[in-house]
């Protein structure tokens, strides 16, 4: 048969029909674009209006529904659809039925593209009802201009949706409604109001554990081993356990892939497990293309406080603070030792730049006689050979380092002795002791708990308790420190409105004097103590430590107090020159 010598659709190219020889298709759709029709477009209003035609027109046979509910029709990637077009190229659907051409699709070019070429050329019979199209019976009525006219008005009609949607969208995010499908893991959907987020305790509480790992210096790696070796579940097979929604694509692999590092760091990275309400972090590219991309953070919608913490900001902005110095963390075995980073130089990675260029220095070594040697040189010259090489040996670098932590803990020390004698002659003093004390004593219960619970995961792993007695411990611990974390935050109250006129604590002298008895470098160390190490091209270093200004507030105290000249005789040591 020559297709070429008759009109699109000219009854004639039509095979003869018997009756009740049309295979008929019967496709509904419905989607969140159809805004205030939904319920006259509903899909079983469709099919009420379809079937009322059916009655009418006995030469027609269903052979299969097809609904797609739930997906836009500006594009034909939809489940159905793309079913129900795989049946009329292998021709078991020879006559398609919609209630009209919005249900069809809202794509001008490619709703054009299947009316005009494709079914003519498969030799469809196409039907919509309500626009009285039958490209059989009434073939003039697909060469109607109207045809062309409603489809551009559907596209234009999707589009506007789509802006509206968008609008309204984002005036929800900007109230700090939650607007997402699925609840953050860790939290759920309040029943009584589904734009807002509760903690759910049971993932939370995995939540905190992950934090608490990482803010104590264990690698991502190693959490997700742990949280796997645990048998924890990941987010995705913890929600499809309690029935909840989630992500249709992840289902296939979730019950088996486990914890992956990818999902480890986005939750350290998200900001709403602090309380804030981050959204609109990416947006459809169109109305037509559905495809989601990353939009720049400065641009996402963020409203603070919207719902209860699982992680407290000191936290949280510690564990960012191991993301911003671009730490190096080991993606090996557990079998890296302390003594491997401390000999290698990993210890200091992120913490140690060029002082001329201000680039990172690069970790590199050798090997002579079979001993290995590290060194640090700076990345610009490594890399495209501009600045100079500023090579420093690791094994120098951890003898200076340590020689000046250890001689600012023993100023430390002797700070301490001062301002203690300063505080004792305090009459705030004997009013505040027995604060104090409470404190004291619930403190080092609160640490012993904290090792107990932190020793429970090896207990596990050698196989010393079972997996539910594991969990059941960790329970009655994290219960515990709940509690004395609570009894020690207002016994602080109480000890600050008391004391209000004391001398405070002092950052610098506390966290310094706590490692009075250091003699080797640990990776922690270097994080607590040291803001960054500057490797100067003459051989030398200069150190700067965290805590300056509490540095030198002691000072002042002290001074003020007793009449002490200090300034002269100690002071923040800026450079080391090593000959």
């Amino acid at each position: 048969m020559n297709l070429g010598r008759h009109s699109k659709y000219d009854t004639s190219i039509f095979s003869t029909k018997k009756s009740n020889v049309w295979k008929c298709g019967i496709y509904l759709r419905l989607s969140r674009e159809d805004g205030d029709k939904i319920e006259s477009d509903s899909i079983i209003n469709q099919r009420k209006i379809i079937d009322r035609y059916l009655e009418k027109n006995q030469d027609i046979d269903i052979y299969d529904i097809y609904t797609d509910d739930g997906y836009t029709g500006t594009n034909f990637n939809r489940p159905n659809m793309t079913r129900l077009l795989e049946d009329i190229k292998t021709r078991k659907v020879n006559c398609l039925i919609v209630k009209d051409l919005s249900r069809f699709g809202r794509n001008y070019h490619e709703t054009g593209r299947y009316l005009e070429v494709v079914f003519p050329l498969l030799q469809l019979r196409f039907i919509s009802v309500n626009d009285n199209i039958d490209s059989y019976k009434n073939p003039q009525s697909m060469k109607n201009s109207s045809v062309s006219f409603k489809n551009v008005m559907n596209d234009e009609y999707a589009r506007d949706i789509s802006s509206k949607i968008r609008s309204s969208f984002n005036a929800k995010r900007k109230r700090g409604e939650y607007i997402g499908t699925y609840a953050l893991y860790g939290y759920e959907k309040d029943p009584q109001d589904r734009h807002k987020l509760i903690i759910n305790e049971e993932a939370a509480e995995n939540v905190r554990l992950i934090f608490q790992m990482f803010a104590n210096g264990v690698s991502i790696y190693n959490i997700t081993q742990q949280l796997n070796d645990l048998g924890i579940q990941n987010p995705t097979s913890y929600r499809l356990s309690k029935g909840l929604k989630t992500n249709q694509k992840l289902i296939f692999d979730s019950e088996y892939s486990g914890w992956s590092t990818q999902t480890i760091r986005r939750m350290l990275k998200n900001r709403m497990y602090v309380g804030d309400m981050v959204q609109g972090k990416t947006q459809t590219i169109s109305h037509k293309v559905r495809k989601s991309v990353p939009i720049p953070q400065e641009n996402f919608i963020i409203k603070e406080g919207t719902h209860e913490a699982i992680i407290d900001k000191a936290t949280f902005e510690k564990v960012q603070a191991r993301f911003s110095r671009d730490t190096w963390q080991h993606k090996g075995t557990v079998k890296f030792t302390a003594k491997d980073e401390l000999e290698t130089g990993a210890i200091y990675v992120g913490y140690i730049k060029c002082a001329d260029c201000g680039r990172a220095m690069q970790k590199n070594g050798y090997k002579k006689n079979g001993i290995s040697f590290y060194y640090f040189i700076c990345g610009s010259y490594l890399q495209w050979k501009q600045c100079t090489r500023h090579a420093f040996r690791v094994n120098k670098l951890n003898e200076i380092v340590l020689t000046i932590i250890q001689q600012y803990v023993n100023i430390a020390v002797e700070m301490d002795k001062l301002l203690q004698d300063i505080k004792e002659n305090s009459p705030t003093e004997l009013i505040s002791s027995r604060l104090k004390r409470e404190i004291k004593s619930y403190e080092i219960e609160r640490e012993k708990v904290l090792i107990f619970q932190n020793d429970l995961y090896m207990d596990f792993k050698n196989e010393i308790i079972t997996k539910d007695q594991y969990f059941h411990f960790k329970k009655q611990y994290s219960e515990r420190i709940t509690e004395l974390d609570s009894k020690i935050s207002q016994l602080n109250i109480e000890l600050t409105q008391s004391n209000s006129d004391a001398v405070t604590e002092n950052s610098f002298v506390e966290v310094f004097k706590k490692h009075q008895n250091i003699t080797v470098l640990t990776r922690n160390v270097i994080e607590e103590l040291i803001n960054m190490i500057y490797v100067e091209k003459d051989g030398g270093i200069r150190i700067e430590f965290n805590f300056k200004d509490a540095f030198k507030e002691a000072i002042e105290i002290i001074e003020a107090k007793t009449n002490k000249n200090l300034s002269d005789n100690i002071h923040f040591i800026e450079k080391v020159k090593v000959v």
